[in-house]
């Protein structure tokens, strides 16, 4: 538990270093204080999940793709909440890594993760042209790497928890006037925590809804 702790801990150091320097197109810069702050509560959500996975599921190769998974979503959920802005550099990354993972690991399989990626973009690519406002090509990105992460037809669980998560938090910044109806609200943070939830607790969220709906006998 402590060694798992301690990887957690540098884990999160490295992704506030990451959160400081891959944005090189950011307008502003964050202030000590702030980055303090944000050090602290990456480090903490980065040693509960590398706790909580290695306490579930041991060390193995299963447990180092979900971690990476989990640590680059977070960190892209970093940086679009600080400057509106997903690095292309992460998401082609995170491609490659999963496609990495996929080659090496019978966990999901190549054709699953494909797929996943073709329908999470497809999804997110008729979402933007519907709504050209409403999501950009960057959110489009994040939907395939999300499809190539969590596979088919996980991606649809994952992008569905993270327009719920999404549609509830503008729900309340609109009825508290933190944001109104104009205004830009970044989208990637609930998209990956939707994927996350998925990849962490997708038998736990599907059998809660079975039960919810009266399948479960």
């Amino acid at each position: 538990m402590w060694l798992s702790a301690a990887i957690g801990l540098a884990m999160g150091s490295i992704l506030g270093m990451c959160a400081d320097r891959l944005p090189r197109k950011a307008k502003t810069r964050r202030t000590g204080t702030y980055r303090v702050r944000r050090w602290a509560i990456l480090a903490i959500v980065s040693i509960c999940l590398f706790t909580h996975v290695w306490r579930r599921y041991g060390w193995n190769l299963g447990s180092v793709a979900l971690l990476t998974y989990c640590s680059l979503l977070l960190l892209i959920a970093v940086i679009d909440l600080e400057h509106r802005l997903i690095p292309n550099v992460l998401v082609g990354s995170g491609m490659v890594i999963a496609l990495g993972f996929g080659v090496i690991s019978a966990h999901l399989g190549l054709a699953a993760m494909l797929w996943g990626a073709v329908v999470g973009g497809g999804i997110f690519m008729l979402l933007s042209l519907a709504r050209r406002d409403a999501l950009g090509a960057g959110d489009v990105k994040l939907a395939a790497l999300i499809g190539m992460m969590t596979g088919y037809p996980g991606v649809l669980l994952a992008l569905t928890l993270g327009v719920i998560l999404g549609g509830l938090a503008a729900g309340v910044f609109l009825l508290t006037g933190v944001k109104r109806r104009d205004q830009y609200m970044p989208y990637a943070p609930y998209l990956t925590a939707g994927s996350a939830a998925t990849l962490l607790w997708s038998q736990q969220i599907a059998s809660w809804y079975v039960s919810l709906i009266g399948l479960g006998g």
